[in-house]
């Protein structure tokens, strides 16, 4: 049986081209997976974001609550210090010194 060159290097070439793809399906395959995984981390972001968005406008909320009362409770004590410096009547002093009888 005689082989021809030819016939031996286009088995050696297929072969190493054979050989050569399951690097490439490998790493098809790792990137799939990553891609996959690389969406679920982003979902997971996405959904992260709206929770804060959703703290951020309680807060807001909580902030403008806060200033209100704020406000509120100023302005109560100074109409109280105002109605005391009007309503102040001047102190009377009595002193009781024991009779001598």
């Amino acid at each position: 049986m005689h082989v021809s060159p030819l016939d031996v290097f286009v088995v050696v070439s297929g072969c190493f081209s054979i050989l050569a793809t399951v690097p490439l399906i490998y790493l098809a395959l790792k990137s799939y997976r990553d891609g996959r995984e690389l969406h679920r981390i982003q979902l997971e972001v996405a959904e992260l974001m709206s929770e804060v968005r959703e703290i951020q406008h309680e807060i807001h909320i909580d902030q403008r609550a806060a200033k209100s009362e704020l406000v509120q409770t100023k302005e109560t004590v100074e109409r109280v210090a105002r109605a005391t410096q009007r309503r102040r009547l001047p102190r009377v002093r009595f002193e009781f010194s024991p009779s001598g009888d």
